[in-house]
């Protein structure tokens, strides 16, 4: 053979054993990397699905618990409402009131329909209202060998005032449901309202979305990875034969160049791979490269795109949660293992609670769209200075707001935050009652106790139905000094007082006798903290104005909203919008919660009715009593009759 026969042979088998290396390099490199991006993604996926699963979980079933608790106290409190005044033995007749029936069974509605209804019996177990005719007349015990569980809460519900739980059901296929359920006496009433879900229609939509868009995109995300491996490895190889003669017929220096070109870009597609597992999703690779480099860098960016707006859909169950519970306890709910674990800790806080005068009086004529616009108004000013002061919103009943400072996490000034935040809620009734006006809707007045004192704070309840609050005597004391506010007012207890003395302002100290609590309480009427809140409020004398002649006035004990007795012969003596000098021929007690109504000449009563609170009663020597008497709830009809409107000075 000749020389040159062999060199070129030589050097055709060299290109290609080149050419087939560089094939079979290629091939497995690329193909291991693929592997390795479709196993990373996958599994970042997965976890991501599984947290919003568990996530979700726990957050769906505790809206709807509270969803169902919520519709059977409101159903009840309406019921109450509406059955005031009735005959409630007549249940024939009962039945045959559309509005009653329509407000005792109710639907409760998810965004896919139905889950849920309310029904009505009473508290020997007679079913007075069901979504189903068929069961209406027969007794909720009649099936308790079917039902065993549901039959316990109803023997519980009627004894306790408020029950809830889950039971299990089978349906019409014989598959095993589960519920949830809470009965609530109606108040002033022998009947129980309950609400009833069915735990798997509630939310399980909303699970299956979920599961089924993360199972979509893990499927997407596969398939283009695994398309952009088929057609890399086809173009890979054909340009690893080209790369062979290439290196060949130029040198070394493009080989270098070439396999620079490649594995730069998958270098920056395996490091983004591991940053993904590492959970950052929003990383991004340049998609520059070959074509089929930057497809593939294309696709994976796109994955860390659908990831990123799977968290994003987690962090909006999170806000849509924190509506109904305070942003912090979401956070320590979802970011601690141990949140939700049964128990609490002693510890120091401040509290504030609050509620409007006379607001049953004021909504007993208004439509119940008016009621709830007119308190939300209220309710929305007051939460949003709440939370610009960072507490924690306990309870919202009705008008009543109960928050707390220091907790979950420490506040070295909960006190002088509290008080604050106290102070700031009461300034904001003016610019309330301003819009109030303007729209024609009556005047609101607001009191507040703010207490410090040592509590238990943390999960309250049980496994199936938790909430995070405080319980302790100093929550009591804080409720009970609630009641002591005047409109206007902002009461602050002596512990309180003691922390915050070089920042207030008093414009009076109480000394009280509260119901439960041993010896008398001081408490301190603040109208001003300094800096750095610098909050005042505005002060409004009482200038009592004396009348011309002594008005006749029928006054009307009332304890816990309920008229207890009348006080006999009284006259109204001085008066201006807020408060009355009275002339009593029986005894009254300050502090003592009153109904007045004004006489005509003939000594019958006026229409319209004044509440108020005895401020101050002085004996006089015959036998009579000076009170004094600061309104909490004035019909604007009656204001006018004493030619002011309500709240002016």
């Amino acid at each position: 053979m000749r020389l040159r026969t062999y060199l070129i042979l030589s050097y055709l088998a060299l290109i290609v054993i080149l050419s087939a290396g560089a094939w079979f390099i290629d091939a497995h490199v690329m193909g291991e990397l693929t592997k390795s991006s479709i196993k990373i993604a996958d599994q970042a996926v997965s976890n991501v699905t599984s947290d919003h699963v568990l996530h979700s979980d726990r957050i769906l079933t505790l809206m709807g618990q509270y969803v169902v608790k919520d519709k059977a106290e409101d159903v009840a409190r309406e019921l109450a409402y509406i059955l005031k005044g009735k005959k409630l033995d007549d249940y024939a007749k009962l039945r045959r009131d559309p509005g009653l029936r329509a407000m005792a069974i109710q639907s409760i509605y998810t965004p896919h329909g139905p889950a849920g209804y309310t029904d009505l019996y009473d508290r020997d177990g007679y079913i007075l209202f069901h979504p189903d005719k068929n069961v209406e007349g027969r007794n909720q015990l009649d099936w308790q060998k079917e039902y065993p569980e549901t039959t316990e809460m109803i023997k519980r519900s009627f004894k306790e005032n408020h029950v809830q739980g889950f039971f299990t059901f089978f349906d019409k296929d014989k598959k095993e449901k589960k519920r949830f359920g809470v009965r609530v006496h109606v108040p002033g009433t022998r009947f129980i309202a309950a609400a009833i879900v069915n735990l798997d229609e509630f939310f399980a939509p909303a699970q299956q979305r979920m599961k089924e868009s993360c199972q979509l995109a893990t499927v997407q995300a596969k398939e283009r990875i695994e398309a952009h491996y088929a057609a890399l490895n086809r173009d890979v190889m054909i340009g690893g034969l080209f790369a062979g003669l290439a290196l060949c017929l130029v040198g070394g220096l493009s080989g270098l160049y070439f396999a620079a070109a490649i594995s730069r870009p998958i270098s920056r597609l395996r490091d983004g791979v591991r940053q993904v597992g590492e959970g950052d999703f929003a990383v991004a690779v340049p998609e520059r490269g070959v074509r089929e480099v930057a497809d593939l860098a294309h696709s994976f960016n796109e994955l860390g795109q659908q990831l990123t707006e799977y968290i994003e859909k987690r962090d909006f169950i999170r806000d849509t949660f924190g509506r109904y519970v305070t942003q912090e306890v979401v956070t320590k709910l979802l970011e601690s293992e141990g949140a939700l674990e049964m128990g609490g800790e002693k510890r120091d806080v401040s509290l504030i609670m609050s509620d409007l005068r006379g607001f049953t009086a004021i909504i007993a004529e208004m439509d119940p769209e008016e009621v709830i616009t007119f308190l939300n108004r209220y309710l929305s000013r007051m939460i949003a200075i709440l939370l610009d002061y960072r507490a924690v919103i306990d309870e919202i009943v009705g008008d009543g707001i109960l928050a707390f400072f220091g907790a979950p996490e420490p506040q070295e000034d909960h006190p002088a935050r509290a008080v604050a935040c106290a102070l700031a809620m009461q300034a904001a009734m003016g610019e309330i009652n301003a819009e109030n006006e303007a729209d024609g809707l009556p005047h609101l007045a607001m009191g507040i106790g703010v207490n410090t004192g040592s509590v238990v704070v943390g999960n309250i309840g049980s496994e199936r139905r938790t909430k995070y609050s405080v319980v302790g005597s100093d929550v009591n004391f804080a409720s009970r000094m609630e009641a002591f506010a005047l409109a206007g007012q902002v009461l602050i207890s002596a512990a309180t007082y003691a922390r915050v003395r070089d920042l207030v302002e008093v414009a009076g100290v109480l000394e009280a006798e509260m119901k439960g609590m041993p010896g008398r309480a001081t408490l301190y009427d603040v109208r001003s903290i300094g800096a750095p809140y610098n909050i005042r409020l505005a002060d409004k004398p009482e200038q009592l104005s004396e009348l011309p002649e002594p008005m006749g006035v029928r006054i009307h004990r009332l304890k816990d909203k309920i008229i207890t007795g009348d006080t006999g012969r009284a006259w109204v003596t001085h008066l201006c919008d807020t408060a009355a000098r009275v002339t009593s021929e029986g005894p009254l007690e300050a502090w003592e919660d009153l109904r007045l109504a004004f006489l005509d000449d003939n000594q019958e009563p006026t229409p319209g009715h004044i509440y108020g609170k005895v401020t101050r009663v002085t004996p006089l020597t015959d036998g009579r009593f000076e009170v004094r008497i600061t309104f909490t709830s004035v019909p604007a009809g009656l204001c006018r009759t004493f030619g002011r409107s309500p709240g002016t000075d």
